[in-house]
């Protein structure tokens, strides 16, 4: 029998000689194992699917202009999973859609998680839901908080720069570089100061530099070039903003180290396509637990075929960014075209976001 303790991320790998392999993932201000791999061959698996957490909406206030705070609690009280700085939770919302928003507030809370959520006027559904219907003592399905922006405690210092609703997981980072009494310096910038979220919770914390920057005020949008034109040593730098800021940041800081620079992306970023490419072909994935195969046309992607044949996966932004149709991959090797897996994570080619990513190969076989 092994006991994990409560929050360290863990998975499992079956090796080629039977044996069963814990694979364990660095939590912020643990030390990460270097090269740590299975050293068998052995693929890694994904957590199974938690059963979902019934919360109890505890507060709804307002923020800032279109944006709204949601603090989220057990029903009576009690322990929630814990997170770490830059994770999400997946929310199912009474209208149907499932949502995906970042933790705001400190890691070591446990009893709560507070989100921050922007009114999107060309979404789906999901925010308007949230402004105009939800209320204090409502009770959603939340899953289990997930990481796909998480910090690297090994860096010496933190460049912040986050764009209008995308301060939310940043300001988790920053609570967790407080605490730890690590350097850090954020630039936020918003349209106008009005639809500055979170900026009473930033003036507590203290520490760091803050720079706001105002679009309406300052005639101009956020130039992030000055902010990355150096590369302090031991610097990493953690950008969450619209589209078109993430770009800005990421030609600016092309001259740093990739593997310093993380980007957590709400939508697919500026000028990249979704859409099936012109020049696609069709190939087979093979499902490993049914045995079934099935045809992946030129013009389909593999989570439209698995959802034609009954197949359950959970999916939320059809758009490669939210990693909810994450899936393993067992053999063949994969054409990546999300926005949500690191590079390190698309090079070991373990698993793959179906709903956009592809084959190279003729065939795939995923663990489904």
């Amino acid at each position: 029998m092994i006991f994990i303790p409560a929050g360290i991320r863990h998975g499992l790998a079956a090796s080629p000689d039977s044996r069963l392999v814990l694979l364990f993932i660095k939590s912020p201000g643990i030390p990460e194992a270097a090269g740590a791999t299975t050293g068998d061959g052995a693929r890694a698996v994904l957590p199974t699917a938690s059963p979902k957490l019934r919360l109890e909406v505890a507060d709804v206030r307002t923020e800032a202009l279109d944006v709204v705070q949601v603090e989220l609690r057990a029903p009576g009280g009690g322990e929630l999973p814990a997170f770490e700085p830059g994770a999400h939770v997946a929310v199912d919302l009474p209208n149907g859609l499932i949502r995906h928003y970042s933790l705001s507030n400190d890691w070591r809370e446990r009893d709560r998680y507070v989100l921050g959520i922007a009114r999107a006027p060309n979404g789906r559904g999901g925010s308007q839901f949230v402004h105009e219907s939800l209320r204090k003592g409502m009770t959603l399905d939340v899953a289990a908080p997930r990481n796909g922006f998480p910090l690297d405690a090994s860096a010496t210092q933190y460049l912040f720069l986050a764009g209008g609703i995308g301060i939310t997981p940043i300001l988790a980072m920053i609570r967790w570089c407080e605490a730890q009494g690590r350097r850090w310096r954020l630039a936020y910038a918003v349209r106008s100061a009005e639809r500055a979220a979170f900026l009473e919770s930033l003036s507590k914390i203290g520490g760091g530099s803050i720079h706001l920057h105002c679009d309406e005020q300052e005639s101009r949008v956020f130039d992030p070039q000055p902010w990355l034109s150096g590369a302090p040593h031991g610097e990493h730098v953690y950008c969450c903003g619209p589209a078109p800021m993430m770009a800005a940041v990421k030609e600016a800081a092309s001259h740093r180290d990739p593997a310093s620079v993380h980007f957590e992306y709400f939508n697919a970023p500026s000028g990249a396509s979704v859409a099936i490419p012109a020049d696609a072909r069709p190939f087979t994935i093979e499902l490993r637990r049914s045995g079934r195969s099935l045809t992946v046309p030129a013009d389909r992607t593999i989570l439209q075929i698995l959802e034609q044949n009954g197949i359950p996966v959970v999916s939320s932004c059809r758009e490669g960014t939210c990693r909810t149709c994450e899936t393993v991959v067992c053999e063949g090797a994969i054409e990546h075209r999300d926005f949500c897996l690191t590079p390190q994570e698309q090079e070991t080619g373990r698993t793959m976001v179906v709903c956009v990513s592809r084959a190279k190969s003729e065939r795939l076989v995923l663990d489904l």
